[in-house]
């Protein structure tokens, strides 16, 4: 990997601060905006970073399925969202710099965060950049409003003893883990097509992940009676050309170990 300096936009996140430590690790230059720091992209100004070689533009309003599909969660994520998108294109926009905009697998119009998505890859077209979506990327949370999936269901069983599904458990997903996700997520830049779809192409069920979680912590899995939400989009051909180090049960066992550390 040449030598640059990285501005990414979100590093404080799951995904983002993971890949700012791979970033790192290969000996790159790295600068992290986020929120959770105090910096705030839908009122300030990234003009102090117009010198930087490349943006990853991973910052959202975005969290689990319970964030996603509150009602009040859903009037922030548009208004958050667009404005995020109006600042951080601006800028792109007027700097020239080259860029990679992350998008989900929900990108669609039958939800409100993927609108948001859709309205952040077309803004991404126009400008020449490079989108990438995540499908179900997955790594330690700590549970609350905005926390996905696998982290819950491992919080449920640790404290509980137990894993009660909110859904019937049939709805589908990819899933990657956060390691092999940023590790592909670097070369992007450096590759040909200006969309790619960072997944392995493997669905499973949500109800055979929660197996999966009560399997290492032996405890019983109870399905629930409400059906989940499923997109099932296909991928392009893109999302051949990432390796993967991690199955799901072993990135499972990493979120399991941290998780422990967490409780402790």
């Amino acid at each position: 990997m040449d030598l640059k300096r990285h501005l990414i936009l979100g590093g404080s996140g799951t995904i983002g601060k993971a890949f700012c430590d791979y970033l790192k690790s290969c000996g790159q230059e790295v600068i992290n905006i986020d929120l959770k720091d105090g910096f705030d992209l839908r009122v300030q100004s990234l003009e102090p970073y117009k010198d930087v070689d490349l943006v990853w533009f991973l910052a959202w309003d975005v969290g689990g399925s319970k964030y996603l599909n509150d009602k009040l969660s859903k009037r922030d994520i548009i208004k958050n969202n667009s404005q995020i998108c109006c600042r951080v294109f601006s800028f792109l926009e007027t700097t020239g710099v080259p860029f990679v905009f992350a998008s989900s697998q929900l990108a669609d119009i039958d939800n409100t965060y993927g609108v948001t998505k859709i309205l952040g890859e077309e803004w991404t077209r126009l400008l020449g950049g490079k989108t990438v979506k995540f499908w179900n990327v997955f790594g330690w949370e700590e549970p609350g409003q905005r926390s996905h999936v696998i982290p819950d269901l491992i919080a449920d069983a640790l404290k509980n003893n137990e894993i009660e599904l909110m859904t019937t458990g049939e709805e589908k997903r990819q899933f990657i883990y956060v390691e092999d996700c940023v590790r592909n997520l670097a070369k992007v830049s450096n590759m040909p097509l200006q969309e790619y779809h960072l997944t392995n192409g493997k669905w499973i069920s949500i109800l055979e992940v929660a197996q999966i979680i009560g399997q290492q912590l032996d405890v019983s899995v109870t399905a629930g009676s409400i059906k989940g939400y499923f997109n099932p989009v296909n991928t392009n051909e893109s999302y051949k050309e990432f390796e993967f180090r991690f199955s799901l049960e072993e990135g499972i066992q990493k979120v399991i170990e941290k998780a422990f550390n967490a409780f402790a």
